[in-house]
């Protein structure tokens, strides 16, 4: 028994007739009855009267019916569910993302827009920093991270996609006397208490910092280290120091916080999109796609370039 035998059967069945069956199947009527002769010799019934009026189903015919239409309809199913995971219509995204990614434009944006493309696609979002995201991608316990550069995001199984340029801003408590003024030089923040990003992260955005104060003649004075931007602004918020953070950080519009442009100074912070280079799923190159077609969407800056610059 083939499929075009079941489907043969159910427009007879349906049209209770052969000349407007073949018509429906577009094939000729007497290939037609030679199918259902042969389905009925195979199943050893009869499926079918005949008569001058056209056919009548059989009890054996009624019983098949409802099973020949729920068989066909699973065969379309499996196809159109292969179809749809093979164009990337279906499926699953492991997504990391560091804490400062939601206030940024791009991360928001990227996921609106490809779940209204794909909405078959299964997002499972994972806060992580930058660093764990790269552990995870080479382990293959994420397919895609949200994230800002890191030296191990150099690693040549791995690409990366610039997807947003934006400003690096001091942030001081609202009541620190360099909130008064329009912008800080940098050289202002040497005798400062700073809340940094780290070691343990492998964090470029605290090497970038570092390599700013030292371009201004200073090594920071350190007083408190952490794992995500947000929680650096919670504890400038909170009064215990001064911090280097991203422009789109103010959204998070936490009290007592200043931002201010840094002065003399064309220091900036990259957000990237990085995935394996080696992974083929059809779902993972849609987003990648999607990112690319971004305006400001660019390849990461080459490793070892001037760090105000090139984060």
């Amino acid at each position: 028994m083939e499929l075009r035998h079941l489907r043969y059967f159910v427009a007879v069945a349906e049209e209770r007739h052969f000349s407007r069956a073949a018509q429906r199947l577009h094939v000729s009527q007497p290939p037609l009855s030679q199918q259902i002769q042969a389905l009925e010799a195979e199943l050893g019934v009869a499926l079918f009267t005949r008569g001058r009026g056209g056919v009548q189903r059989t009890a054996a015919g009624d019983t098949l019916l409802p099973l020949a239409r729920s068989i066909l309809d699973a065969v379309d199913h499996a196809v159109a569910q292969t179809r749809h995971v093979g164009r990337g219509e279906a499926g699953r995204l492991a997504i990391g993302f560091a804490g400062s990614m939601p206030f940024t434009d791009v991360m928001p944006r990227l996921l609106r827009d490809y779940r209204a493309a794909w909405p078959q696609v299964t997002l499972d979002l994972r806060e992580q920093p930058s660093q764990a995201q790269v552990d995870d991608l080479l382990s293959h316990r994420l397919d895609l991270g949200f994230l800002r550069d890191t030296p191990s995001l150099r690693h040549a199984a791995l690409a990366s996609l610039v997807v947003q340029r934006e400003p690096l801003l001091a942030a001081v408590h609202a009541d620190h006397p360099l909130a008064a003024r329009s912008a800080v030089p940098l050289a202002d923040l040497r005798d400062q208490p700073f809340v940094l990003y780290s070691a343990s992260l492998g964090s470029g955005l605290r090497e970038q910092t570092l390599a700013l104060c030292a371009q201004a003649g200073f090594s920071p004075r350190i007083v408190q280290e952490v794992h995500e931007m947000p929680t650096l602004i919670g504890l400038i918020s909170a009064g215990l120091g001064v911090g280097i953070v991203a422009a789109s950080m103010q959204r998070a519009q936490l009290p007592f916080v200043a931002y201010r442009p840094l002065r003399g100074v064309n220091a900036h912070t990259d957000v990237l999109l990085a995935w394996r280079r080696d992974d083929p799923q059809p779902p993972l190159r849609n987003f990648i796609a999607l990112a690319r077609s971004l305006p400001d969407a660019a390849a990461p800056a080459t490793p070892g370039g001037n760090a105000a610059a090139s984060p």
